[in-house]
């Protein structure tokens, strides 16, 4: 399982988890709750939707992000999953945290056009609220189930109609970056943004803040979580990341990838130096 998509409403922490036995393949949508973190208990023991109910699942689907509008609409962003066709980005929607969601038919997000940076399609996106509206940051391919990725950015008023940023707002650099990003995840703090991203190799994470949300500074040269700093072996895959009271804290999957072996989540904390 991974921790897809984190939404603090209130003190509470929702978490809608992806849980499954092959990716890609068939993935359940469990939603968690907690009040400090680190014991969750689950809302009810059933999914609240599968990748079944996900009409560009192909064959899969990942919850990756979420947040809750001026309305008080509850949006779940899910990525399409496939080794073939480039991925795209589409919506859940609810009343309230519980449900009852429904997903919308089509994609709010496309590949773009051949050749270009985001021709692969887009993967893991980030939503994060800003003062005109709403941010979304994703890992832009230039080829399905691979090739190279780069960090793009969409921007919504309304949280359902998106406008794609025409270039990537993080490129590859840094040497062990090994010429690939992934994994953005996104959050507002104090007058700024705070992003962890991965690089090709996924068990290395950096982190990168921003003023604006479009120009983006690297907090040093080299990852800020690498193997080494695991509680356990294996590799680490998906993510979510929140902030509250001048800290960063960060859900990441880690195991095996295997039925076998599993995947879990595990928690850092690190604290953001005031400027």
């Amino acid at each position: 399982m991974n921790p897809g998509a984190m939404i603090d409403d209130n003190g509470v922490l929702h978490m809608y988890s992806n849980s499954f036995t092959a990716w890609p393949g068939k993935v359940a949508f469990y939603h968690l709750t907690s009040t400090d973190g680190v014991a969750w208990v689950p809302a009810s023991s059933d999914p609240v939707f599968t990748s079944d109910d996900v009409p560009f699942a192909a064959p899969g689907a990942d919850v990756s992000t979420g947040f809750v509008t001026d309305d008080g609409t509850w949006v779940l962003i899910i990525s399409s999953v496939s080794v073939l066709e480039p991925w795209v980005i589409g919506r859940a929607t609810a009343p309230g945290p519980d449900g009852p969601w429904t997903v919308e038919s089509e994609p709010i997000l496309e590949e773009g056009d051949s050749g270009s940076w985001d021709a692969g399609g887009f993967a893991w996106p980030s939503v994060v609220g800003t003062s005109d509206g709403w941010a979304m940051y994703y890992a832009g391919r230039d080829a399905p189930f691979g090739g190279t990725s780069a960090i793009g950015r969409a921007t919504s008023i309304d949280g359902q109609s998106w406008m794609k940023r025409a270039d990537p707002v993080l490129t590859p650099d840094g040497a062990w970056e090994l010429g690939s990003l992934d994994r953005p995840r996104v959050v507002a703090t104090e007058g700024e943004f705070a992003m962890v991203y991965a690089g090709r190799l996924l068990t290395d994470r950096g982190l990168a803040l921003s003023d604006d949300g479009v120009i983006w500074q690297r907090q040093g040269s080299e990852p800020v979580i690498t193997r080494a700093d695991f509680p356990t072996t294996g590799q680490s895959w998906d993510a979510a990341l929140i902030y509250g009271d001048g800290t960063l804290t960060y859900y990441l999957e880690i195991g095996g990838g295997t039925p076998s072996t599993g995947t879990a989540i595990y928690r850092a904390i690190a604290a953001l130096a005031a400027d």
